[in-house]
């Protein structure tokens, strides 16, 4: 396969942006469903046109055979993992396959009744699409196939622009990068290890495939296939943005209508891009490569008074919900020998990786945001799976993971290059036993007569506030109560709660 890069970039945008202008056609009114229509169309249009401009008139080549691989490997993987129900699905596709029902069945924007009033507020970005087409035929089964075939479409795309921006041009290449793409991960298990000698039995998670439980420590910094595994919905376009902001930051025009789609998908990926965004454009005034003027934008503005405010009351409702206090976001102070805990987790989950990447790229910016977040991360606590360091990493490892892909495609002869390697290679072995053994379980659960986790066959019955056998983050997490009276509802949705 040869194509151009114009046409992934095409590809992306279009991947990005069809179900943000679906939700906007089904959860807004007319006026603001166009108006914002008509300014992404403009600017996608305008962005596609500048950012191939910037980008070297190269094919992409898979050479067939690999292209057959990648295909069937990529398929394989991603039933093995629960796509399509085939195989046993994780916890989270409870809610995936009930948001997925809810969408199908429901009118848009979906509400409830049947205890609470409230309103769906979710990252309901990767569903959109393939509900939209099953709703059609009035047909979840159709929306989950869908659903899979959309994922591997999304993880195809992703795929192939790895392959372009690290300069894997040969087939060894290309397997490379699709292992690393699926199994890339911190080494846990020396992690666990290390910290298990040290606490002992304050220590509870041990050949744990996801976590550090130490104490009252929870963490977690998930491996590429947990993620595809258990909540793939919040990783595909924010990996995706991440790819295109890191190539294209110079043109700082299009920064907001690029990342905003972002938080439709992962509101913590979207947090960490916009901070990356931010603080990139902060670098590049003051090294003067940029002008004020150039910040503000009307494509920017633009973006962000229409599909900005849009989305920023549509999450609203449920931000502004009074919640239990471990949905709240606090800061975690490490004390004593505590201090250990996170010195560990960091070094092992992306540290090596980090200090042998360095060298290479002491002069991308992008190296010290990515490290500087990860570094933060394990101070904040937000959900009751402390779900803001999970998912806000996202970002920050997908660039570690192309650091590290650049790093073993140096051709540079010398020892130190070599060393470090060799050091890249045997953590990466090691990070990856945990994901390659968690694939295994799940094959090996298989068996006939699986079904979808289809235990939450609606959302609704979670919306009751009031009840004692239901968890907390199940009532809290997916809603706007009492919609009547809030903006969303009353000047934006395209149909309000009882109309």
């Amino acid at each position: 396969m040869r194509t151009k890069g114009k046409l992934l970039l095409v590809l992306s945008v279009l991947y990005i942006y069809i179900p943000i202008m679906i939700f906007l056609w089904g959860w807004t009114r007319a006026l603001w469903a166009l108006s914002t229509s008509l300014i992404i169309i403009i600017g996608c249009r305008n962005m596609i046109i500048e950012y191939s401009g910037e980008e070297k008139e190269e094919e992409i080549k898979l050479h067939l055979p690999m292209l057959l691989l990648s295909i069937a490997l990529i398929v394989t993987l991603c039933i093995c993992i629960g796509f399509g129900g085939l195989y046993p699905q994780s916890g989270d596709w409870y809610k995936h396959n009930a948001v997925i029902r809810d969408l199908t069945f429901m009118d848009w924007p979906v509400y409830y009744d049947a205890y609470d009033k409230s309103m769906l507020t979710y990252y309901v970005g990767q569903y959109i699409f393939p509900c939209f087409i099953g709703k059609l035929f009035h047909s979840f089964e159709l929306s989950n196939i869908l659903m899979t075939i959309w994922g591997i479409v999304g993880i195809f795309l992703v795929y192939v622009h790895l392959i372009r921006v690290t300069g894997a041009k040969t087939i060894k290449k290309q397997i490379i990068v699709l292992i690393f793409m699926f199994f890339f991960c911190g080494a846990l298990s020396l992690c666990q290890e290390v910290l298990s000698a040290v606490f002992e039995n304050d220590m509870y998670s041990v050949g744990s495939y996801h976590w550090v439980l130490v104490k009252d420590v929870m963490l977690q910094y998930r491996s590429n296939l947990v993620m595809l595994r258990w909540v793939y919905p919040q990783v595909i376009v924010p990996w995706l943005i991440t790819i295109l902001f890191m190539e294209h930051y110079k043109n700082i025009k299009y920064y907001v209508p690029l990342i905003l789609p972002a938080i439709l998908f992962g509101t913590f990926s979207f947090g960490t891009l916009a901070l990356i965004a931010m603080t990139t454009a902060l670098m590049l005034l003051l090294n003067r490569n940029i002008t004020i003027k150039e910040i503000f934008h009307p494509f920017n503005i633009l973006a962000g008074l229409s599909l900005g405010a849009i989305s920023f009351f549509y999450f609203l409702g449920n931000i502004m919900e009074e919640k239990p206090d471990y949905s709240s976001l606090s800061l975690y102070i490490y004390k004593g020998k505590d201090i250990f805990i996170y010195l560990i987790f960091c070094f092992f989950m992306f540290g090596i990786y980090a200090l042998c990447t360095w060298k290479n790229n002491k002069k991308n910016i992008f190296w010290y945001l990515s490290v500087g977040i990860l570094l933060i991360l394990p101070w904040f606590r937000m959900g009751l799976y402390n779900d803001i360091v999970m998912s806000a990493s996202i970002p920050a490892l997908f660039m570690i993971m192309i650091f590290v892909l650049k790093m073993l495609f140096d051709e540079r002869d010398s020892m130190s290059v070599g060393v470090k390697k060799g050091i890249i290679i045997m953590v990466f072995l090691i990070g990856c036993l945990y994901p390659i053994r968690e694939l295994r379980d799940n094959i090996r659960d298989n068996g006939a007569g699986v079904e979808l986790a289809d235990g939450y066959t609606t959302l609704k019955w979670f919306t009751d506030r009031r009840a004692i056998d239901v968890a907390e983050d199940l009532i809290y997490n997916y809603y706007t109560y009492e919609p009547e009276g809030k903006i969303f509802n009353d000047y934006i949705a395209r149909k309000g709660l009882g109309d």
